[in-house]
């Protein structure tokens, strides 16, 4: 048994609630971490989805406010899901962060996943957008 803590960092709830309504995943606030032979463990949120037998937590640190992402690697399952380290839950909680703020300033913006496995994050303003000989040039 193998229970994974990542660094701590500082996550948005409501950018946490938008990255898990984005990939299906179920966001329960005061639950219990189901992990491998164990009994569970309590969180102050919870991510779980269909098909796996853990959960990832999300448990505050009190005197930081930061949060610590609590799970179990074992079986793969998590990693699975949302990447080595839960990078892919990190990724997409700070890209909803970001589009946030972002069309709050009145920027467009989109994600592109590239080959190498990165997310491409691009802000444009569509009023600022001109087409030249060599292409679209934007001025942000």
């Amino acid at each position: 048994f193998l229970l994974s803590k990542s660094e701590k960092y500082y996550y948005d709830i409501d950018s946490i609630r938008d990255f898990c309504r984005e990939l299906g995943l179920t966001l329960t606030e005061r639950g219990s971490v189901r992990h491998y032979y164990s009994t569970p463990s309590k969180a102050d949120y919870v991510i779980s989805w269909e098909g796996t037998p853990y959960d990832v937590g999300l448990v505050k640190d009190k005197v930081t406010g930061n949060y610590n992402l609590v799970y179990d690697s074992y079986g793969g399952h998590v990693e699975k899901k949302l990447g080595k380290d839960c990078c892919k839950l990190k990724q997409g909680a700070i890209f909803h962060k970001i589009a946030k703020k972002a069309k709050g300033y009145g920027f467009f913006i989109t994600k592109k996943e590239t080959e190498k496995g990165t997310t491409l994050v691009t802000l444009s303003r569509w009023n600022e957008v001109k087409m030249n000989k060599g292409g679209l040039k934007c001025k942000i």
